[in-house]
């Protein structure tokens, strides 16, 4: 990333039993959190945070620990590419739909 571009992270998290939706819910209203998943594997969510500096950081990330949250991840990009995604918004909304009913 170029001077002046600001900061990308990605914080992969770990929630409290039962927690997940109320968490992701929480984390779309937080300023600088841009994207955010429920996951499945050793992490419950993945979240996109874009801020300008290491300080905005810091406090994105204090915010997130406050919430129902046992442990986090912070994965800091130094460089990023971009493809255009494969999948319609069609195929993403029934992804997450299928994934809500189980």
């Amino acid at each position: 990333m170029s001077k002046g571009e600001g900061l990308e992270a990605f914080e992969l998290i770990v929630v409290e039993h039962g927690a997940d939706e109320e968490v992701l819910q929480a984390l779309m209203k937080m300023e600088g959190v841009t994207e955010s998943s429920l996951v499945y594997g050793e992490f419950d969510i993945h979240c996109k945070i874009e801020v300008e500096n290491l300080a905005e950081l810091t406090e994105v990330i204090t915010k997130i620990r406050k919430l129902k949250v046992f442990t986090t991840e912070t994965l800091i990009a130094y460089a990023r590419t971009k493809r255009k995604s494969r999948l319609t918004s069609r195929h993403h909304k029934k992804m997450h739909h299928s994934r809500a009913r189980h």
